[in-house]
């Protein structure tokens, strides 16, 4: 195991980065028709029918409008000659990025039957030096790890035939799992991009450089406030700031795609420090900025932690005027993925995403817990099958109920 350089680093001030993101409107349209053009290339490959590209296209749009509540490419990021507009969506153009629209357009001739995987979330290990307030793992966390590395190239390439085009390495930390990491990259298929959660724990720039060569496509780390204190109290770890600045200021010079992830807490919230952070986050120049909503698992089990309607309705706020207002078209795409499940229903347990813990189980989400079998004993198809047959705890029609809300679920036949 890598080990991490865990001493105390000085307090630093954040330097002005570039920002990723496109403001020219030439550009924004030229990519456009970029995209429009793959989607219609896809169309007629599949069908033979060039009258049936428009019909998906319109579906698309009607699809994008529904769920992430604005216009098709209205904020985009450019990153080593790559454009990016959601967290979950492969860079375009790249091969990833094709497999993706294919998936999507076949799940809509299918009328919604599961086909491909957007994103799997690979837990790569247990261990973490953290304590964090939020820990999803906390139960497992520092517990022996059984699989080797030969273990998750296995289960790679097994997700990548199945058709995932985002494979999201997690923890534990997976910056002690640096060599691991470059392996897998290494043996890794064409046609997924690859990502990193992270503390920024010894990101350094040399590590930034090797994962980026090794074909690490970016990195998110957490950042759960802008004052360092309260982001170290959060995280159980002095020091913890300065590593996820120096983290992002590093991907960023290895030409990563770099997001910073909020677990936006009640008290966060109430003391209306998003307009702070986002102005960090703008500063350090990453292209996304991740809202997580604190879910009752984990180390949070058992506590009042989930947020009301009015705290909901606030993060829904920022997250319509973030990404659709002029006055904000140079900060960084904010991600907010219970926005879109609200409207849609849960995306996980197969559908669009799922999660593997470092014992290779498979589980819904992250958060929902329970595991359903391990994935090194059962084919892609029979692990879906079996999540699908789950009822998601967040997003389920129990919790539209509670909410007032009517699930928009399969509705874009």
């Amino acid at each position: 195991m890598t080990e991490i350089n865990v001493s105390q680093v000085e307090r630093i001030a954040v330097p002005n980065q570039a920002s990723p993101i496109v403001i020219s409107t030439r550009e924004k349209n030229l990519l456009k028709i970029s995209v429009l053009g793959q989607l219609l290339k896809i169309c007629y490959k599949e069908t033979g029918n060039p009258f049936s590209g428009l019909k998906f296209l319109k579906a698309v749009r009607k699809k994008y409008q529904a769920v992430f509540g604005g216009e098709f490419l209205k904020k985009v990021a450019k990153v080593d000659g790559r454009y990016y507009w959601r967290l979950a969506a492969p860079g375009f153009p790249s091969l990833a990025n094709t497999l993706n629209f294919r998936n999507e357009f076949m799940r809509i001739q299918a009328n919604g039957s599961f086909y491909g995987l957007g994103t799997l979330i690979l837990s790569i290990t247990n261990q973490c030096p953290l304590h964090c307030e939020h820990c999803y793992e906390w139960k497992n966390l520092n517990k022996k790890d059984s699989l080797s590395t030969n273990d998750f190239i296995q289960i790679v390439h097994q997700y990548q035939e199945y058709g995932t085009t985002q494979i999201i390495f997690s923890g534990g930390e997976p910056m002690l799992k640096i060599n691991e990491i470059c392996q897998i990259l290494n043996a890794a298929k064409p046609g997924t991009d690859f990502w990193m959660v992270s503390s920024g724990l010894g990101l350094s720039l040399e590590r930034a450089n090797r994962l980026k060569k090794a074909g690490l496509t970016g990195v998110i780390i957490s950042l759960d406030h802008f004052n360092a204190d309260e982001h170290d109290h959060f995280r159980g770890f002095e020091g913890a700031y300065e590593h996820a600045i120096q983290a992002v200021l590093h991907a960023n010079q290895a030409q990563l795609v770099t997001a910073v992830s909020l677990c936006a807490t009640r008290k966060f919230i109430q003391e209306d420090n998003f307009i702070s952070y986002m102005e960090l986050a703008k500063e350090l120049g990453v292209s996304f900025v991740q809202l997580l909503e604190p879910k009752a698992t984990g180390r949070y089990e058992g506590f009042d932690v989930e947020l009301d309607a009015d705290e909901i309705q606030k993060l829904e706020t920022w997250y319509l005027q973030y990404n659709g207002s002029t006055l904000y078209q140079d900060y960084p795409i904010v991600n907010y993925l219970g926005y879109h499940q609200r409207k849609m229903g849960c995306f996980g347990a197969g559908d669009r995403f799922l999660y593997i813990d470092a014992d290779g189980d498979a589980h819904a989400c992250p958060f929902c817990g329970g595991k359903v079998a391990n994935v090194l004993q059962f084919p892609v198809k029979d692990i879906i099958g079996l999540l699908a047959q789950r009822s998601c705890e967040a997003f389920g029609s129990e919790h539209f109920s509670k909410f007032g809300i009517k699930s928009d679920v399969n509705t874009f036949e």
